[in-house]
């Protein structure tokens, strides 16, 4: 008998430390066009930047143009998801292994896609750089989100 309360206190603790990780609202439409469109927009001043065939006085002008509305935009986005999801996910400390492999494929596919979109941009002029990197890095965050739902869903099935 006691065995089984504290077994059902276990659970429901390991219930309520899952809950930020999967008890969270879908992203709306719009959300995955924005992020590859912020990032397409980020990849091309970067590369139109590191360009040779355009002044520099006219690439930093265009630089500093682009990127404090961009800046602001990262600020308006933190404040918007804060208030959408109620907190940012904890990066570090416990939280169900489903949810923590999703994190370390996250981070791993970064870096891979991030080294190979570096790769086009040495490659193509920025005017293209800017669209792929939007394609790829649209792609990249709806990919995440349905592998991120699915486990999401493998934990609340298992914490049911």
């Amino acid at each position: 008998m006691e065995s089984d309360e504290l077994r059902a206190q276990l659970h429901d603790l390991e219930r309520a430390e899952a809950a930020p990780y999967v008890d969270q609202r879908p992203s709306p439409w719009w959300f995955a066009p924005a992020f590859g469109l912020w990032f397409g927009v980020m990849a091309a001043v970067q590369d139109f930047h590191w360009s040779n065939d355009v002044d520099s006085a006219w690439q930093a002008l265009v630089t500093v143009g682009v990127v404090i509305p961009m800046a602001a935009l990262i600020g308006a986005y933190t404040s918007w998801h804060q208030r959408y999801h109620g907190a940012w996910p904890k990066l570090v400390g416990p939280k169900p292994p489903e949810i923590r492999r999703v994190y370390r494929l996250y981070f791993l596919a970064f870096v891979v896609v991030a080294a190979a979109l570096v790769g086009v941009a040495l490659l193509v002029p920025w005017w293209v750089t800017g669209p792929v990197t939007a394609v790829v890095a649209y792609g990249f965050l709806v990919a995440y989100e349905r592998i991120y739902e699915r486990a999401a869903a493998a934990v609340r099935e298992r914490l049911a």
